[in-house]
């Protein structure tokens, strides 16, 4: 199982394994604690997750096209 998660730090999202305890930012290098971020999804495989976040980053540059 993978998790969707918000990096507290620069907002971005990431994925991560289901038993990570940790994981680090690959865009800003912030040390995250997973049960301290915002869980956006949980997911079966990588690929999933992937495609998940790839829709989440498409939606939210069509919102800020509106604005």
């Amino acid at each position: 199982m993978y998790v969707v998660v918000v990096c507290y730090s620069c907002g971005r999202f990431l994925l991560a394994k289901g038993t990570q305890k940790t994981r680090r930012c690959p865009y800003c290098a912030a040390r995250l604690t997973l049960n301290k971020t915002k869980k956006v999804a949980y997911v079966k495989t990588a690929q999933e997750a992937s495609n998940y976040i790839r829709a989440l980053k498409r939606r939210s540059a069509e919102y800020t096209q509106r604005k």
